[in-house]
């Protein structure tokens, strides 16, 4: 008797923690991830990039500064040669280490737009649009990560990207850490990025970048 209700315990402590874990991991989706990133108006930090040769392997590193923003993104190169680069909806801008600057139309370069509006939809908690334009495959782990492989359904940006994956953690709140973009070429582009923090505004200097003139 006492083996009995000793195995239906154990049965209905088993059944009780699965129940639990299944709740807990249901809590964890690409909505409720996204809404959490979209609860910061501005997404500040460092990051560093590296891109690998499929040809021989050979890694290329620069370090910088980013902002995410509802104005758009930038990304401020400062090793090993300065540069900023501009995403906003409708423009791209590029400003090399002497100051020149080059102004283009994101239709110009379809993958540095299509990249600025995931994010851009990541971060603003824009699911649609996000399953518009990729096919969304998210997943969570037991050690509160989450990841998000995004593959393009138009065929010309395909040619160039196949697959953008995002990742971070929701604990002890909601981030993306990790970017990596798989080139059709078989070239990998890997962001990390470190040192996040939230303003409510950016200052007057910040905002200045995202005015094109």
């Amino acid at each position: 008797m006492k083996r009995t209700i000793f195995a239906a315990m154990f049965i209905l402590s088993a059944a009780f923690n699965s129940l639990c874990f299944a709740q807990t991991n249901k809590q964890v989706s690409l909505e409720s991830v996204c809404e959490q990133l979209a609860s910061h108006p501005n997404t500040k930090g460092d990051f560093t990039q590296t891109k690998t040769l499929q040809t021989n392997g050979r890694k290329l590193k620069s370090i910088g500064k980013y902002i995410i923003c509802s104005e758009g993104i930038l990304w401020k190169t400062e090793k090993p040669v300065p540069s900023s680069l501009i995403l906003t909806k409708d423009t791209m801008v590029q400003i090399s280490a002497n100051g020149n600057k080059s102004v283009m139309s994101g239709k110009d370069n379809q993958i540095f737009s299509n990249i600025s509006e995931t994010l851009s939809s990541v971060f603003s908690g824009d699911v649609e649009a996000l399953k518009k334009n990729f096919i969304c495959e998210f997943s969570d782990n037991e050690n509160n990560g989450w990841t998000l492989v995004l593959t393009p359904k138009d065929s010309t940006i395909a040619a160039v990207m196949k697959s953008l994956e995002l990742s971070g953690f929701t604990k002890p709140e909601t981030s993306m850490n990790r970017l990596v973009m798989s080139e059709a070429s078989g070239n990998t582009i890997t962001y990390e990025f470190i040192n996040q923090i939230y303003p409510k505004e950016l200052s007057t200097d910040e905002k200045q970048n995202f005015i094109v003139e």
